[in-house]
């Protein structure tokens, strides 16, 4: 198997990336490479855009319409931000590996995303991961990390 150079790991709104030091002693150790954030994978969808139209008011029957309204169902946009935002950090995930990647890489992410991903990942990086953790680990600290992955346990 090919050793992992490096880790990525990434949920909706942020990607860690750690350089893979191997100490004799000590098994791996982790330096982290890049920390990014996604501004728009935060907040909620109302509080970023300013047209209501198409909302439906929220009342308790029939009658005079009172207090907020509400989005009816997910909308198209909702469905384009997160490909926009999965398209970034495919994206940055390519810069990354281009500079620092020097054998293979792990990638871990949430499930609900992991595959979309992987799939915008042009066939040279997406190649090249030696291991896919399908779990959100961007809060977990470096330390934890290698237990997460079969790749950087001692055998």
């Amino acid at each position: 198997m090919v050793p992992s150079s490096l880790i990525i790991v990434t949920d909706r709104g942020s990607l860690k990336a750690y350089r893979v030091n191997e100490t004799p002693t000590r098994g791996p150790s982790l330096q982290l490479v890049q920390a990014f954030n996604i501004t728009d994978a935060h907040g909620r969808l109302v509080d970023k855009v300013s047209d209501l139209a198409g909302r439906f008011p929220v009342s308790a029957g029939a009658g005079a319409h009172h207090g907020a309204a509400s989005i009816a169902e997910r909308t198209q946009l909702e469905t384009e931000n997160d490909r926009r935002i999965q398209k970034e950090l495919a994206d940055q995930i390519v810069k990354i590996v281009s500079q620092n990647g020097k054998e293979g890489w792990s990638f871990a992410a949430p499930a609900e995303i992991h595959s979309a991903i992987v799939d915008l990942l042009p066939p040279a990086v997406r190649n090249r991961i030696v291991e896919h953790v399908k779990s959100d680990l961007v809060k977990t600290e470096p330390a934890k990390l290698p237990a997460h992955f079969r790749s950087l346990r001692e055998i």
